[in-house]
């Protein structure tokens, strides 16, 4: 969890990554704006940042202060978990690990509930994809800055970079990473059982970042 914080203390910014809530996007956006790179950077995006481990502990201490910008992106939990079934199980290399707890079609596939009942049989925390994101925080929630939101990201973003850099950001964004439209896709992949489990095993997200717990 640790390797998602990226740190630029170049441009005074500490980003709380998370998978499937825009990550990508965002890690480009940061990019273009910024020329730091921590060292021996690996290649890409997202890799380009000082991690938590690497961090003095005056840069630490700087994340309490307003010479370091603080914020996170987060997802409806509901579209989240559905994005991360489409990219992750059932075009990813993920679902070869876990089939094994999984219950698969006559096709080798498994249907959607298949992987809500697989998170709450043991599976909520074997990836950060689809791990809770208020277990993926770096800061206590009420430490950030800005919690944006995948929903009003193009707002959300823009205020961080003029907050950061004092420039506008792009009017909007340029979406990165593996589309998987789980918005379009909610009424068709939900039903009575997995809606209740994602509500259960993701309360915390629910309430902590004020989503609604009703699907539609």
């Amino acid at each position: 969890m640790i390797p998602r914080g990226a740190f630029s203390p170049e441009d005074g910014f500490f980003y709380n990554r998370v998978p499937k809530a825009a990550n990508t996007t965002v890690a480009r956006i940061l990019s273009e704006h910024s020329a730091y790179r921590r060292p021996l950077s690996g290649e890409g995006d997202k890799h380009r940042w000082l991690r938590p481990p690497y961090m003095s502990r005056a840069q630490v201490a700087a994340l309490e202060t307003d010479a370091v910008v603080t914020f996170t992106v987060v997802r409806n939990p509901f579209t989240r978990l559905l994005s991360s079934y489409h990219d992750k199980i059932l075009r990813g290399p993920r679902m070869d690990r876990w089939k094994h707890m999984l219950e698969l079609d006559e096709n080798g596939q498994p249907s959607f509930l298949s992987f809500c009942r697989f998170l709450d049989q043991g599976g909520l925390y074997r990836d950060a994809h689809w791990a809770p994101q208020s277990a993926l925080m770096l800061l206590p929630i009420e430490a950030f800055d800005h919690i944006c939101k995948v929903e009003t990201l193009d707002a959300d973003l823009a205020t961080v970079v003029q907050r950061i850099w004092g420039s506008d950001g792009p009017a909007e964004l340029p979406r990165a990473g593996n589309p998987t439209n789980a918005e379009g896709k909610l009424r068709a992949a939900y039903c009575e059982e997995s809606e209740a489990l994602i509500r259960k095993l993701y309360a915390a997200d629910f309430e902590a970042f004020g989503y609604a717990t009703d699907l539609f």
